[in-house]
């Protein structure tokens, strides 16, 4: 059976199926292949026997997702959901502001990405 250079797989940094291109196979293991993604060309290990990627990324859950709140701290990789929005992401990246609190990236998918304020001190959420 010949393999193709290109298969469908969920990015896992994209939140999106996309069209992964095969990078290579890792060495010294059997069925598990490096792909690279299309689109966003972030790199993920995946075992061909269960098709998913080897670092338990999938898609979000809204279920599951913390409901986001500017008082809030989140952490890297956490998903959120936005009632406003009625969208799920998950947090790319924090960023420390000028008055103390934090900024976070996260990417959502029906939003795409977007940065919003957490870790808002109290004093500043009466303002609101």
């Amino acid at each position: 059976m010949a393999r193709t250079k290109y298969s469908g797989h969920f990015c896992g940094y994209c939140n999106k199926d996309t069209r992964m291109e095969i990078v290579g196979e890792m060495q010294g293991v059997q069925d598990k292949m490096w792909y690279r993604c299309t689109r966003c060309h972030h790199m993920t290990l995946i075992d061909l026997k269960s098709e998913a990627p080897i670092n338990g990324a999938g898609k979000l859950d809204a279920a599951t997702a913390t409901v986001y709140s500017p008082g809030l701290t989140f952490k890297v990789g956490e998903a959120i959901f936005h009632n406003e929005w009625n969208d799920v992401g998950k947090v790319m990246s924090k960023t420390r502001t000028s008055d103390g609190s934090e900024c976070i990236t996260v990417m959502f998918e029906k939003q795409g990405e977007r940065k919003l304020i957490s870790s808002l001190k109290p004093e500043s959420l009466e303002i609101l």
